[in-house]
């Protein structure tokens, strides 16, 4: 089952939620032709080709409705109209409007192959077409061809060799454009004209030093660019080449759009996944996470700008946030990328974004006191949290504001909403800020500490220092020199020095504060339960 709402924002450009129904996750694709058909049922999506009319769509959505259809889909304007509304909303079914320019059947191919992935987690990709495509289109221009996207990755090229420069190997071997190339073309509003023109233009040589001269042809569809053909030619080709590799770019768009929506639909169902290992996890979690156990991370900070990631312009003047901030799950995914995770197991839950990675080898004590560049983790498998330390120390030495925490080991799947929940409190600990990696075990103490705090701050238990209340100025005091005695037991000369005071003035107030409390002090029980209540107080 895919909710409705996933596969709308997968679509997107092509449909819209007009009313969201209470159940709306479907797991079939039903065309209705006519509204009079008794068809559906419990998780069909059904298409509504044949509710051309006010009445037949009110018609026929009370009779899905009372079949317990979750969501219909009606072509735009007709889908907007307010007693369809009104009726959907009503019955709890989801109402989809398809935009006017859309196609019925390049609907139905996406719907239903979105659907297939999603059951049967099949990985196919429409890559081996865009290798043909390319082919084609060498063979129409007699040049080299290659098929890029939006965000400059190769995604085709031509097996043709013809007019082949440095810029075009560099590509291939890197399997995306050289950012020196991608720079000199963006100062020259290469990339700005196709976000605006779907016209082909041709771009001499000396655009970079390594690139020769290309033909240009923009892939959009709806107004959005998607990505562009690039054709290693020395002249502008013939208008009669030009119109055929113009038609080519349609379907180069097409193959784009199902490559977005695979990829948007795959990454939203991984994220939920993720989440739900992370606030609610099955037993099943273990079955897809790689092999445990694992260990919960949280990510704080930038590993570098967000712009780096964008399409189009980016914006110079965006900064990366402190270490204290995090930085998007987007940006975190593809860092951890390019440093080898081929899948990052990154989400982000209530503005915090985490990492969960394997930890099946206990680092020895040394490598767990991150402060000396002689303890930073050695190299490992990508994907685990030694080598997740060795990547976080990286990005900090070259000066991106990063840090790590991590709760501690989960054995069992069941145990990663404990971990992450450590690795939150770790985080807030006082001696924890400041580090660049740390984890909950080496900060026990402090944490168990601060959960004692928290339920005395909770529910107040005042005690005995109820008899220190009186004027506020001496209150303070007698607080302050009572935590400073109970922290240096045995010492009222380094509790004098804490406090920037004589000795004996310690001692005389003390003498005082033991009359006034009327408790054992020398009593260990006594004297814990006094420092918490200290802690916690205000």
């Amino acid at each position: 089952m895919i909710p409705v709402n996933d596969l709308v924002a997968a679509l997107r450009g092509q449909v819209e939620v007009v009313v969201g129904g209470a159940s709306s996750s479907v797991d079939e694709v039903v065309v209705q032709e006519s509204a009079r058909e008794h068809i559906g049922g419990p998780g069909d999506l059904i298409l509504g080709i044949g509710l051309d009319s006010p009445k037949r769509a009110l018609t026929a959505l009370e009779r899905l409705a009372d079949r317990g259809v979750p969501a219909v889909v009606v072509r735009a304007p007709l889908a907007y109209a307010a007693p369809l509304a009104d009726a959907a909303r009503s019955r709890g079914v989801s109402l989809i409007a398809l935009s006017p320019n859309a196609s019925w059947a390049h609907l139905i191919h996406q719907l239903r192959d979105l659907l297939d992935r999603a059951a049967t987690g099949d990985p196919r990709t429409t890559g081996d077409d865009l290798y043909a495509l390319a082919d084609a289109a060498a063979g129409l221009i007699d040049a080299s061809v290659t098929i890029e996207d939006a965000h400059h990755r190769v995604l085709a090229y031509s097996s043709r060799s013809v007019g082949t420069d440095a810029a075009r190997v560099s590509t291939i071997v890197g399997r995306r454009v050289p950012p020196a190339v991608v720079r000199e073309l963006r100062a020259r509003g290469v990339f700005r004209r196709m976000t605006t023109s779907a016209e082909p233009f041709f771009l001499p040589a000396g655009a970079t030093p390594d690139l020769g001269a290309r033909f240009v042809l923009p892939v959009r569809a709806g107004g959005e660019w998607l990505g562009s053909i690039w054709c290693a030619v020395s002249a502008p080709p013939e208008a009669r080449v030009v119109a055929d590799l113009v038609t080519m770019a349609s379907a180069v768009a097409l193959h784009l759009l199902d490559l977005r929506v695979q990829s948007d639909l795959t990454r939203r169902v991984w994220l939920d996944r993720l989440r739900q290992a992370l606030v609610d996890p099955g037993a099943e979690a273990g079955a897809w996470l790689a092999a445990g156990p694992w260990r919960v991370v949280a990510l704080l900070g930038s590993p570098t700008a967000a712009t780096e990631f964008g399409v189009g312009e980016p914006d110079e003047s965006s900064a990366a946030p402190a270490v204290v901030g995090a930085a998007s799950v987007d940006v975190w995914t593809a860092t951890l990328r390019r440093r080898g995770w081929a899948q990052p197991a990154v989400v982000d839950i209530a503005d915090r974004v985490f990492a969960i990675v394997t930890d099946s080898e206990r680092p020895s004590r040394a490598r767990r006191s991150p402060s000396t560049a002689a303890s930073r983790p050695r190299p490992t498998r990508a994907g685990t949290w030694v080598w997740l330390q060795s990547a976080v120390a990286e990005l900090h030495a070259q000066g991106l504001p990063v840090a790590i925490v991590a709760g501690t080991r989960a054995e069992v799947a069941g145990n990663l909403t404990r971990s992450r929940s450590e690795a939150v409190e770790t985080a807030l600990l006082p001696s924890v800020h400041g580090t660049t990696i740390a984890a909950a075990e080496d900060h026990w103490a402090p944490l168990v500490v601060s959960r004692a705090v928290r339920g005395l701050v909770a529910e107040p238990i005042l005690g005995p220092l109820a008899a220190l209340e009186g004027d506020a100025t001496t209150e303070v005091s007698d607080r302050h020199t009572l935590s400073a005695w109970l922290d240096h037991p045995g010492s009222p000369r380094r509790a004098a020095e804490a406090l920037g005071v004589h000795v004996n003035t310690v001692r005389y107030r003390m003498d005082r504060i033991a009359s006034l409390l009327d408790v054992d002090l020398a009593d260990p029980e006594v004297r814990l339960a006094l420092q918490l209540i200290l802690r916690a107080g205000p």
